[in-house]
């Protein structure tokens, strides 16, 4: 019995550290901090946002650069995740997150967007990171405000 009990606290704290990588991510995109949001992600891990119009980045340089780019064209930016689903297996796991995102343009154009992320998470030395994430959209974007 202490076996399984293990095993399931074990999976419980994968789950939770995984989330807490997904938060962590919002909240280097949504605070300008480029050392955060690339720390969240493998050293070969792929960024693909494709669907939004973006090149996909592979590697943490190329995703460092993507990274920087976005930052460097929004004043302001607010995602809201939830409904995420997570599945692990050992030293991976998969997940989807639903995400509400707001953002405003160096130019002062507004954008919203609802995405579903589809995450490939891979266990570190330095914790979970994400190994790939999709970013889909799930309904068009927000017609710009006037």
């Amino acid at each position: 019995m202490s076996a399984v009990q293990t095993t399931e606290t074990t999976v419980d704290a994968d789950v939770e550290q995984i989330r807490r990588l997904v938060h962590e991510y919002s909240r280097a995109i949504d605070t300008f901090q480029l050392t955060g949001v690339v720390g969240t992600f493998a050293d070969d891990a792929v960024w693909d946002m494709s669907a939004l119009g973006a090149p996909q980045a592979s590697g943490i340089d190329q995703v460092r650069a993507a990274f920087a780019a976005l930052i460097d064209s929004l004043t302001a930016c607010c995602h809201f995740t939830t409904n995420h689903l997570v599945d692990v297996d050992g030293d991976t796991a998969t997940g989807t997150v639903y995400c509400h995102a707001f953002a405003v343009g160096a130019d002062g154009s507004r954008a919203e967007n609802l995405v579903l992320y589809s995450d490939d998470y891979t266990r570190t030395a330095k914790g979970w990171k994400f190994q790939r994430r999709t970013v889909t959209p799930l309904m068009p974007a927000a017609a710009p405000a006037e």
